[in-house]
């Protein structure tokens, strides 16, 4: 029974650093062409064409409008199976969080000028925490441990909402 629940966890794991990628480059993306190309027409005042940084701030929505749901769900799901664990799930963010700030650390090391601007576009969703700092290390580590705060957030909030409607002797 104990390899089973290793194995979920395990899938759990890889599912979440998948799915936290996936949706930070699919913002990215949407950020760079569609968030600018639709908001900069119908919004000329927000000038997103001279303002990045605006631009960036509205594609780490997006992220969040697609996380946010995702772990408040996790939370629900595991409160309702008796799976809920705040620290694994906390692990895993650790783990995707890790995983998604690697190639930051590896920016100032590269050479090729296209390889270093394909790495500060994926870390467009972040560019508005630039503020702080102008180094993408920094304002990459910012921005991500952000989007894991909000997650975790999430996660235990929605614990908390459903831990009455599901009666169960498990959790105190």
């Amino acid at each position: 029974m104990e390899e089973r629940d290793s194995l979920r966890t395990l899938l759990y794991g890889l599912a979440r650093v998948g799915l936290f990628w996936l949706i930070s480059i699919f913002a990215s993306i949407i950020g760079k062409t569609a968030l600018l190309g639709i908001l900069g027409t119908a919004l000329p005042r927000l000038a997103l064409y001279d303002n990045p940084r605006l631009l960036s701030l509205f594609s780490w929505f997006i992220v969040l409008i697609f996380l946010i749901p995702l772990f408040w769900d996790d939370g629900k799901r595991h409160t309702a199976y008796g799976l809920y664990s705040p620290v694994i799930t906390a692990i895993v963010l650790i783990i995707t969080g890790m995983s998604f700030y690697i190639p930051a650390l590896v920016s100032d090391y590269m050479e090729d000028f296209k390889a270093v601007a394909a790495v500060n576009g994926f870390y467009f969703t972040d560019y508005w925490l630039s503020a702080v700092s102008e180094d993408i290390q920094v304002y990459s580590l910012l921005g991500t441990l952000l989007n894991v705060a909000v997650c975790l957030i999430f996660y235990v909030l929605s614990h908390i909402f459903y831990k009455g409607k599901f009666d169960d002797e498990d959790y105190t």
